[in-house]
């Protein structure tokens, strides 16, 4: 009797003759049945999360779920060989299925021939439905596969996309700047929807990617709906902190992971400082193997490297973009209720600890809508606390609909 999953609701959802409406109920973000539930961590295990679903008929997998425990049989694993052919370019024999039965194996296989000039920043998460897409952007580090359950909440029928900063062969991006990296990711953006109203969203760093994309947006004559911010300070001159070592950084990269994938067991940072420096990432690499929460050929130090680069990259831009042109836009501050410590400095020093709307009521064309949510910077992404965001981000996206 005790359930597997819990939803967390304002209310029950109804028909029209007051009884409880099942079919309205969102699905539990952990329905595979799985004790070692693994959300896509890059591209090809998104895709093959998107093939399994449609096949299986089950709206949410996990990669180590295998394919025959999910009720695959031989009948539909043909079925599943031509829709990965289809997606990937790539005929595998059915031996290879039988011989790696999880989306974790299988991607492993996929990714080794995949050609890397066929890479795009955008990713899509969740590519179908009836709604106009909503484009959200990641934090600091450029890893857009946190945002799935945040995704996978607002249902199968809102299209939702994120970008991603590195390539498939692990490449950072060499266009680092906010202004650059939002019309870098317009171009994406717009091969997918030519023209608006556009409905955009941005967390932590993403946030000033995605204002600065409707500013562009703006400047081309489109029209922005919606640019939901995911508790980040508008983009007013801050005084930026001490760069971080890179002990500090590897630290706080460790604490941010633990916390966006919600796992007991912190990261002992005392063995670092004594460490070489290889040493000291394979010892971060082997505390995220434990967690689990890299795909296996993401366990490298090169590509450790390239996620600190990364995140050095992103802090300073994050910094040092203040736009120089101001398009009004519609807002929506989606503030975390929780500090992870306490007040971030930045905030102090900048006055902004008395202003609920965080200094965006400077660039917004109507006042900002200011909704605070359960959870702190980075665990308001994750269960239980992203299902309260998840339904007032869908409030919001149908009231600037109905808006338009």
């Amino acid at each position: 009797m005790v359930p597997s999953t819990i939803v967390i609701l304002e209310s029950l959802p109804l028909t029209p003759t007051g009884k409880v409406d099942k079919r309205a109920l969102p699905v539990p973000l952990n329905s595979s049945g799985s004790d070692t539930f693994v959300s896509p961590r890059n591209t090809v295990e998104l895709q093959l999360v998107h093939i399994w679903s449609k096949i299986l008929k089950i709206d949410d997998i996990g990669v180590k779920d295998n394919f025959f425990d999910l009720g695959g049989h031989s009948l539909l694993a043909p079925y599943l060989i031509a829709q990965i052919k289809q997606q990937f370019g790539k005929d595998i024999p059915l031996a290879i299925l039988f011989q790696h039965p999880t989306i974790e194996d299988l991607a492993s296989v996929l990714q080794k021939d995949l050609d890397a000039s066929s890479w795009s920043p955008l990713v899509a998460i969740q590519p179908i439905g009836s709604n106009p897409p909503f484009f959200c952007f990641s934090g600091a580090g450029g890893y857009p596969f946190y945002l799935y359950k945040l995704a996978r909440g607002l249902g199968s029928d809102q299209p939702f996309y994120s970008f991603q900063t590195q390539s498939r062969d692990g490449e950072l991006a060499a266009i680092r700047q906010v202004e650059d990296i939002a019309a870098k990711y317009l171009e994406a953006i717009q091969a997918v929807q030519p023209q608006g109203p556009y409905f955009l969203g941005g967390h932590s760093f993403g946030g000033k990617v995605a204002f600065e994309t409707a500013q562009q947006l703006r400047s081309q004559g489109e029209e922005v709906a919606l640019v939901a911010i995911f508790d980040t300070l508008a983009p007013i001159a801050l005084a930026k902190p001490e760069e971080m070592d890179d002990v500090n950084l590897l630290i706080s990269i460790a604490k941010i992971s633990q916390m966006t994938f919600t796992k007991d067991l912190e990261m002992d940072p005392e063995p670092l400082r004594s460490l070489a420096p290889d040493e000291q990432l394979q010892y971060v690499l082997d505390y995220f193997k434990i967690l689990d929460i890299l795909s296996p050929d993401a366990y490298t130090i090169t590509y450790l490297k390239r996620l600190m680069q990364a995140f050095k990259a992103d802090n300073k831009a994050f910094y040092e973009y203040v736009p120089q042109q101001i398009n009004p836009i519609p807002i929506t501050l989606f503030r975390a209720s929780e500090y992870y410590q306490q007040e971030p400095p930045e905030i102090q020093n900048s006055g902004l600890s008395q202003d609920l709307a965080w200094g965006w009521s400077a660039f917004s064309s109507v006042p900002v809508n200011i909704q605070f949510v359960p959870g702190n910077h980075t665990t308001m992404m994750n269960q239980p606390h992203v299902q309260i965001l998840v339904e007032r981000l869908k409030a919001c996206i149908q009231q600037a609909q109905a808006n338009i």
